[in-house]
């Protein structure tokens, strides 16, 4: 074998290694808590899992520290520009395939939906898109509201900068 076949090869399996380490590392979930907020004895943390994927799914958990006397519900709140809101259920958003579940100590609620579920909710309803938040509620009541989130470019969950600084 001469020089340039000895470096094609050793080339070729540096490629090979690097795309079965990316696929490797690619396989492992990952999760990214959006907004966390607390608010008297409950909190609220929302959580997105593995976003950059078709089945990136939202979590929001919220913990109190008495026991629920009922099972809360989940909305959406979308701000306009002026800073007022519209709130929306999420079966009003048709978000169907939603997992809610509660601790046998009922001081923790989990509920689970995907992604594209919210986003073709949101293009059914003709929602102008600015800036939202979720909601745990009590009948009509917020219980507690998480920080305000928007869309990025690659559609991954971000607190927005308010741009007021002082």
């Amino acid at each position: 074998m001469d020089k340039n076949s000895i470096v094609f090869l050793v080339l070729a399996a540096l490629a090979g290694a690097a795309l079965l380490f990316r696929r490797w590392y690619l396989r492992f979930p990952r999760s990214y808590i959006v907004s966390e907020q607390i608010s008297g004895d409950k909190s609220l943390t929302v959580t997105e899992h593995n976003p950059r994927f078709e089945t990136a799914t939202i979590e929001l958990s919220v913990k109190n520290l008495t026991a629920f006397s009922f099972m809360p519900e989940t909305a959406v709140e979308f701000i306009d520009t002026k800073g007022e809101f519209t709130r929306f259920s999420l079966e009003a958003l048709e978000i169907t395939d939603v997992s809610n579940t509660i601790s046998e100590d009922l001081k923790h609620f989990k509920c689970t939906f995907e992604k594209r579920d919210l986003m073709r909710g949101i293009r059914n309803r003709e929602i102008k898109l600015n800036s939202f938040r979720f909601v745990a509620l009590s009948g009509q009541k917020a219980l507690i509201k998480s920080h305000v989130i928007a869309f990025s470019t690659k559609y991954m969950l971000f607190r927005p900068d308010s741009g007021k600084y002082n």
